[in-house]
């Protein structure tokens, strides 16, 4: 059986020449995966449309089905990592009825102890997790790790702790699944993230599943605090009803922020009902609350993947990943920065996997951090294709006026072709020198060369796709415009679940095979960065065969210089984490 090394190696080679040795590298692989996307061969495939808008009138209202509520029906409650969202405590306030207006979040300004945040290390440790929290499954899976390199010194990775958090509540035909990302390193972030996915998913499990148990340890009862509910009929009865929930524990989770004195976090929560059955097949919802930049997808077989939150960023254009777009916790004062809350519903089938994840996973399968691609330069780009002769030197043929005109198909790199005085003026003499020998089998050009006329064109026809010239740079790097980088995303991530890593693994079909999948791959990209930083040399000096710890001064300088040498490797160091679950799949199980 090939080594881990070699099946990394040739998974790269599938998807790029990149990693060809250097006298190689502009012996372009016309059969990479990127190539035959940019040249039309692989191409998204269509699902059931995703819906998004601001707030829950945007939306359909779909009518829901029976699905189950109460403690005794929870199959799947897991949280994470080391303890996540168990580690802090919330103070519970009054659940007063909701009110028919939709109101959005609001933010309150509460004081409380701040709650001890252990460190997480390399390997997922779920010792610290109460008996309740720790049901996970084939089904109903999350993990959450770091990418960072480790200290030579301490030994501990640089970035702890792990400012992530993901929690997930399953039932046998509905869920709920959260990830919130910390902005920034430190305690704080940490706090923010477990903070806000312990906040939002006690009030939607207790809104929407009529359930509190999971949370009884974990919540400090104040006098005004209603009793637990009891698993009674469903409080909702359609999608507009779970927005309205969405929003409002949105809301609890900023309060928590503020209460445990967190900082800056992003949050995603989706919610999986089943939709009313209206013939023999049975369908679900998916509605979907996100701030930030931690997204969420949905797997199927049948679609491929799709995402869920795209409507909360520009995939036509390149996003800043310094930027989070938006967050919970005291951004402006004690308020939160909403500009990007979006609000998503689409329709699931059985067998499909719903899952949420950050940006330390996701922005691992940008083909840009993998340096697969580069972002699309109209004058560069225009270079490669085609640049007018110098009048000392033999003139290279120019491009036909109808391909100047083309429209570039969908996936395929866009060819742009400069037009100056220059050009301009060139092209008039070659079309005088074109009337000139009219009778000709060939075309002369103004210093005299001939080219000969092809007799053969390649032309787009039904039932086919025509290969055309992907544009590079010098490089011999593909070029990519926003959305096509975006595409090709979504096609890496697939192809993963898909393929494995090795290219001939099964399909995904479970919860924790996604999961591990994707985060072999970041972890798999990431090597070389974490390997190179890792150099005992940035904190010892070798005296006499003694390796001695310089001056932390130097560790800084040394530290910067290895920064400095990573910059062009692949990949992204940051937290990772995937949650995902299994949509009514249990009744298989």
């Amino acid at each position: 059986m090939p080594s881990l090394r070699k099946r990394v190696s040739s998974y790269f080679r599938q998807l790029s020449f990149h990693n060809e040795p250097r006298d190689k590298r502009h012996n372009i692989n016309e059969n990479s995966f990127v190539t035959k996307y940019l040249q039309g061969h692989v191409t998204l495939r269509e699902g059931p449309p995703i819906i998004y808008g601001k707030n829950p009138t945007d939306l359909p209202n779909y009518e829901l089905g029976e699905y189950e509520t109460g403690c005794s029906s929870i199959i799947g409650c897991y949280s994470g990592p080391k303890g996540g969202l168990t580690t802090v405590k919330r103070t519970e306030k009054h659940l007063s009825v909701p009110d028919p207006d939709i109101d959005f979040i609001d933010t309150q300004d509460e004081n409380g102890d701040d709650p001890t945040s252990p460190s997480t290390l390399h390997s997922p440790d779920d010792s610290a997790l109460p008996s309740e929290w720790n049901k996970k499954s084939e089904l109903v899976y999350g993990i959450s790790d770091s990418l960072y390199d480790r200290n030579q010194v301490t030994d501990n990775k640089n970035g702890d702790p792990i400012a992530d958090c993901f929690g997930v509540i399953a039932r046998g035909n509905s869920a709920i699944v959260a990830v919130a990302d910390g902005v920034n390193w430190g305690e704080k972030a940490s706090i923010a993230a477990k903070s806000a996915v312990h906040g939002s998913l006690h009030y939607l499990n207790k809104t929407i599943f009529n359930d509190t148990k999971p949370f009884d340890s974990l919540t400090i009862k104040s006098d005004e605090a209603g009793g637990g509910a009891a698993a009674c009929a469903n409080r909702v009865g359609n999608t507009r009803e779970v927005f309205v929930s969405l929003l409002r524990a949105f809301s609890c989770a900023h309060d928590l922020i503020l209460e445990n004195k967190g900082m800056l976090t992003t949050l995603t929560v989706a919610v999986v009902l089943p939709l009313k059955r209206r013939d023999d097949v049975q369908r679900f919802v998916c509605c979907v609350c996100n701030v930030g930049d931690t997204l969420a997808y949905v797997y199927s077989q049948r679609h491929g993947l799709r995402e869920l939150t795209k409507g909360s960023h520009d995939i036509n254009c390149n996003r800043d990943m310094r930027d989070a777009l938006g967050a919970l916790g005291p951004v402006d004062g004690i308020n939160p920065e909403l500009s990007n809350l979006t609000l998503s519903i689409t329709t699931l089938n059985k067998g499909d996997i719903v899952m949420v994840a950050s940006d330390g996973l996701t922005d691992n399968f940008d083909p840009n951090v993998c340096r697969f691609t580069v972002n699309s330069c109209v004058g560069e780009m225009a270079t490669r294709v085609w640049r007018a002769p110098a009048s000392s030197e033999p003139p290279v043929k120019p491009p036909r006026r109808s391909q100047n005109k083309a429209t570039p198909s969908r996936g395929g790199a866009r060819a742009v072709t400069v037009v100056d005085n220059k050009t301009s003026s060139l092209r008039k003499q070659m079309s005088s020198q074109q009337k000139e020998n009219a009778g000709s089998s060939s075309t002369a050009t103004p210093q005299g060369y001939k080219f000969l006329r092809s007799k053969t064109t390649i032309e787009v026809r039904s039932g086919g796709v025509a290969k055309h010239q992907v544009a590079r740079n010098e490089d011999g790097i593909p070029y990519v415009t926003p959305l096509q980088r975006y595409e090709l995303q979504l096609l890496l991530i697939e192809d993963v679940l898909k393929n494995g890593i090795s290219g001939r693994d099964r399909p995904c079909t479970t919860a924790k095979k996604l999961c591990e999948n994707l985060v072999s791959f970041t972890f798999s990209i990431t090597s070389a960065k974490r390997h190179t930083l890792e150099d005992p040399e940035l904190y010892f000096d070798n005296r006499n065969g003694v390796l001695v710890e310089v001056s932390q001064q130097e560790k800084k300088i040394r530290r910067k210089r290895g920064l400095e040498r990573v910059q062009n490797l692949p990949g992204k160091l940051d937290h990772v984490t995937v949650v995902a679950w299994n949509v009514g799949n249990f009744d298989s199980q």
